[in-house]
């Protein structure tokens, strides 16, 4: 067994000795909150630095092209799950059509409207991603802009489906199966989809397969985990991060492979602070 065969191997084993921290729940509507707060205090790292790729493809499978930026992110509050606040700016490089666009994304306490924004260098100007936007495709991808911001779990009620078991790289791997159904209509229109059910690792937060349904109840999008890795933060705590999605549109055909690599955190990332995630930030130099 080669040595990326063992890493492999010891990181699905961590997958199976993290203790259970969700209690049981007398209803599926209780379990599926209980399991989603669970997943929402997981540790997390509080500065990353990663470089991302959007394989984007057609519906007869050929791949159209490839999208490639830098990405910093910072986590405010990073151990204190009530507070947490994050914070992602991209920087695209490739193709040449797309060097020098970017994106920005700021979360906000309570229920202040987080900031989502994009640079399209043919614009020459900041545009800022609305409610209505977020259903809209991100950078050409099937991703949608809502897809690669956080959701605040509040926003949201949860019904626990039943527990199942997903074949991983050869490895069979429970997880939970649960519905997630926005409570505010507009937040339906605004993203898209009347609802998602994820099959979801609580140990690790691990999102292993998502179906997406539209505002007819029929689906419209499958995302399916690819790879991930076990990070360290701070704190010495373990945090399990993806790093391969596929994304596939079930109405158009088409797909889209997303790869993070060349990932930094901590005292790694170097010197990624919040002062840098601004509009500004956008149209200059932060990498």
């Amino acid at each position: 067994m080669n040595r990326k065969m063992v890493i492999f191997a010891v990181l699905l084993g961590a997958l199976f000795i993290i203790p259970m921290g969700t209690a049981m729940a007398e209803t599926p509507q209780e379990k599926g909150w209980q399991i989603k707060k669970a997943i929402d205090e997981l540790p997390v790292v509080e500065k990353m630095t990663n470089e991302v790729a959007f394989r984007i493809y057609d519906a007869q499978g050929k791949l159209l092209f490839t999208k490639k930026s830098r990405a910093a992110i910072f986590t405010e509050n990073y151990n204190d799950a009530e507070n947490r606040l994050d914070r992602n700016i991209s920087y695209f490089f490739a193709p040449a059509d797309d060097k020098g666009n970017s994106a920005l994304m700021i979360e906000y306490p309570g229920d202040k409207e987080d900031d989502q924004w994009v640079y399209l260098k043919g614009l020459r100007k900041p545009k800022r991603i609305i409610g209505s936007d977020k259903g809209s495709s991100f950078m050409g991808s099937d991703f949608s802009n809502g897809d690669v911001s956080p959701i605040d779990i509040d926003d949201s009620r949860y019904t626990w489906l039943g527990t199942e078991a997903i074949d991983f790289k050869g490895k069979q791997i429970q997880v939970e199966k649960i519905e997630s159904v926005f409570k505010s209509d507009k937040k339906k229109e605004d993203y898209g989809y009347s609802k998602k059910i994820e099959w979801v690792h609580p140990q690790s937060g691990l999102l292993f397969k998502t179906e997406y349904y539209d505002l007819n109840g029929q689906l419209s999008k499958t995302m399916e985990l690819l790879s991930f890795v076990v990070l360290q933060n701070r704190d010495g705590k373990r945090v399990f991060w993806t790093t391969g999605n596929e994304m596939k549109s079930v109405l158009k055909g088409t797909k889209t492979m997303m790869d993070i690599t060349n990932i930094k955190v901590e005292n790694e990332a170097g010197n990624v602070d919040p002062g840098m995630f601004n509009i500004s930030s956008l149209t200059r130099k932060w990498w």
